[in-house]
């Protein structure tokens, strides 16, 4: 490095707010693509200034930093370093071309598969006198302002240059809190806090009663805000039913098998479901249109009010937007299958006894499992290495890399589909989900009335019922599989994986292998699977390999997990794994805080260092020698209730004893002896995470606050027997 290097720090805003406006899980995933398509076209137009044309050229060559890698769509961070002054004016342009370009496909796009709707209310505007036609090629409408202001004025870019990247980051810094952005939130990003002029309609921008310029003697009958709400209502209507139809005519229109998109399309929804999509123009005409309201819905539901960013995020989540954008598609989610979110049919009215269909869908009523984590001071690691003498942008490009890479290709994967989505990673920041959908049940079908066949001398009548039942009405949680049903199907599935029929069904259903064999296994996602996979994510066993180790930096990381009831919206949920995340971290760092999220907006939290998480869950026992998690949860009531645990904490102590160290007693070296200081405190010499964290925090004048000692391990084992209740009692 030469003194006369410069390195040139960029951001933008607002990241975080986003992402938080995001009201369903598609959204959250329109949110990531968006943002890291955003920093991905920065990151693209630095190397193009610098002549760096290659795809992913050399460390020594390439200018981008950090990332390192920006060859993923979704998970490319917003903090990026350029090696070299790459100038403000072309980062503001690749910018705003890059937002400006997703806004004109979105628009343009909406208003052609509209237009049916916009000619039939565009007329009458102009005719009560409420808008204005202007003589233009292109019929410009009353929305047609507000997507110019948000093209414009969405994000605020920052930019700086210094001699080292530590000072590009401080200069950053510095420009941000000096911040004068100027955003289109007079109307809010949630367009239902602030009334109808925020809702994204082609009549967006006409005036509502309050306005004062009003034409003389118009007549308020013709045009009011009742009358605006109600068009919304109408447009949101067709607009969803236009999704729908749109959604099924993009696969219906991949004709060509060998093409790259036809193949993610079967990968993602199956045989079946392209078929079926082939043949849609067949069905009766009210049939089709049955079919669009289904698949259009949870696209974009009827009673629905989004504003433009808003409508953005669903938009770029389907595929025949996503193409014109350039997104991958492989890094696109899957839309009629994967995000939805089954909602019940309409009562058959000749059914009186229970109003249910008898091909009543499951209605959304499942737990789902919601994690956030981040790395642990990896400025302080990178800060050190420079303090050492290294080259601070080389050893950032490493880090990047790493991080980057384990992220693509060890974390997305270990979570297998069948239990879940990582929504975005973004080097050492990452942010996942676990659920359970299974396929449609007219796709579906083939698959279990084979098995019925192949299985049907070998169970018993009931169970042959019971699949009778899920081929007719599909596999959900009021359909129970006996559990030797269950071992019978999963035998069968793992001793005929060459079976040619089982593989044309399990392609039909959208499914693999290992898929079909977990979903008749469980076909409801439970904790003790969403657990699991964070006793593979970190343990710190020497022996074995975990995750998060892959990556091979040494660095430690806070996750929180939220186990979030359904009736819970989906901004208190992120707003939830946000506050696990942060508990974990204020706890002491390198561990997890696992909160289960009631309906009531109450919840429960205990956060755990990693090497201890497994060993307490899994050590429980009750006292018959089970795995009861009531007993301890009862006692815990009873001794609440007298007050028993104030001022001391023998009490919890002997409690822990009893339920979690039994089987250790005799083997000392597996004890789990709470009371010892190495177990209670962060020990920075061994790098060992202490149940409470820094002894520091504890230490008043000198000397070590007991009292607070006391009250902090008996509330984190009460937090244990509350949470092992409701995680692990399932």
């Amino acid at each position: 490095m030469t003194e006369n290097t410069v390195y040139t720090a960029i951001t933008f805003s607002p990241v975080q707010g986003f992402i938080e406006k995001s009201r369903k899980l598609r959204d959250l995933y329109g949110s990531s693509f968006l943002l890291s398509y955003l920093a991905k076209a920065i990151c693209e137009a630095a190397r193009r200034h610098f002549n760096v044309l290659e795809v992913d050229p050399p460390p020594d060559l390439d200018p981008v930093i950090s990332p390192a890698l920006i060859s993923v769509t979704q998970g490319t961070p917003n903090q990026i370093v350029i090696r070299g002054k790459f100038p403000e004016d072309e980062v503001q342009k690749a910018f705003g071309d890059a937002w400006k370009n997703v806004l004109n496909i979105c628009q343009n796009w909406v208003e052609d598969i509209c237009q049916e709707w916009i000619d039939s209310h565009y007329q009458r505007w102009v005719e009560i006198g409420i808008w204005e036609e202007k003589k233009s090629l292109k019929k410009e409408l009353p929305w047609s302002n507000d997507w110019v202001l948000w093209r414009n004025y969405a994000w605020e870019v920052f930019w700086a240059t210094g001699s080292t990247v530590t000072e590009a980051r401080e200069a950053l810094n510095e420009v941000k809190r000096s911040r004068a952005w100027t955003g289109v939130n007079w109307i809010g990003e949630s367009s239902t806090l602030s009334g109808a002029d925020g809702v994204a309609y082609p009549g967006m921008g006409l005036w509502a009663e309050k306005r004062k310029n009003l034409p003389i003697g118009f007549d308020k009958t013709k045009w009011n805000v009742k009358i605006k709400q109600d068009e919304i209502k109408d447009f949101y209507s067709f607009l969803s039913q236009k999704l729908g139809e749109q959604f099924i005519g993009f696969i219906a229109s991949q004709t060509d098998s060998k093409s790259e998109v036809y193949q993610q399309l079967l990968k993602r929804y199956g045989k079946g479901f392209i078929k079926f999509a082939q043949r849609f123009h067949q069905l009766p005409q009210e049939e089709r249109e049955q079919f669009h309201k289904e698949y259009g819905e949870p696209i974009v539901a009827l009673n629905e009010e989004l504003s433009i960013p808003e409508l953005v995020k669903r938009l770029v989540t389907l595929e025949a937007v996503a193409t014109r954008i350039s997104i991958n598609l492989k890094e696109v989610p899957a839309t009629y299958r994967d995000l939805n979110r089954l909602q019940a049919k309409k009562k058959n009215k000749n059914n009186k006894k229970n109003g249910k269909s008898e091909q009543q869908a499951e209605p959304d009523n499942r737990w789902t499992g919601w994690f956030q984590g981040d790395g642990d001071k990896a400025g302080d690691y990178l800060q050190s290495l420079k303090d050492q003498g290294k080259d601070e942008a080389e050893e950032l490009h490493k880090f990047s890399d790493a991080m980057m890479n384990w992220g693509e290709k060890h974390l997305k994967r270990s979570l297998p589909s069948d239990r879940g989505k990582i929504i975005y990673a973004g080097g050492d920041d990452f942010l996942g989900v676990f659920y359970r959908t299974p396929p449609d049940r007219k796709f579906l079908k083939p698959l279990v009335e084979y098995l019925q066949r192949q299985l049907q001398n070998t169970i018993s009548a009931s169970d042959s019922s019971t699949l009778e039942r899920v081929a007719d009405r599909g596999l959900h949680k009021d359909i129970k599989l006996s559990d030797e049903l269950r071992q019978a199907l999963t035998n069968w599935l793992k001793y005929h994986r060459t079976d040619s029929r089982l593989t044309k069904d399990l392609t039909h259903a959208g499914l693999t292998l290992e898929e079909a064999i977990t979903l008749f296994q469980q076909p409801i996602l439970t904790t003790e699977e969403c657990l699991q996979w964070f006793y593979q994510f970190k343990h710190d066993c020497t022996d074995r390999m975990d995750t998060w180790r892959h990556h091979q930096q040494p660095i430690t990381v806070s996750v929180g997990f939220v186990w979030a009831a359904p009736g819970v919206p989906q901004r208190d949920v992120l707003q939830h794994c946000r506050e696990a995340e942060k508990s974990a971290k204020n706890s002491g760092r390198d561990r997890v805080c696992l909160r289960i999220l009631f309906n009531s907006g109450n919840h429960l939290e205990w956060v755990c260092p990693w090497w201890l998480l497994q060993r307490i869950l899994e050590g429980y026992r009750d006292r018959d020698g089970g795995k009861n998690w009531t007993h301890i949860y009862n006692d815990i009531a009873i001794l609440e209730s007298r007050h028993a645990f104030k001022g001391q904490h023998q009490v919890t102590l002997e409690l822990f004893k009893l339920y979690f160290d039994r089987e250790n007693s005799e083997n000392k070296e597996n004890r789990i002896n709470i009371d010892d200081s190495q177990v209670l405190w962060n020990d920075k010499d061994k790098k060992q995470t202490g149940i409470l964290g820094e002894k520091e925090n504890y230490v008043k004048n000198g000397q070590l606050n007991q009292a607070e000692v006391d009250c902090a391990l008996n509330n984190w084992i009460i937090n244990l027997a509350k949470v092992g209740f409701h995680l692990c009692n399932s």
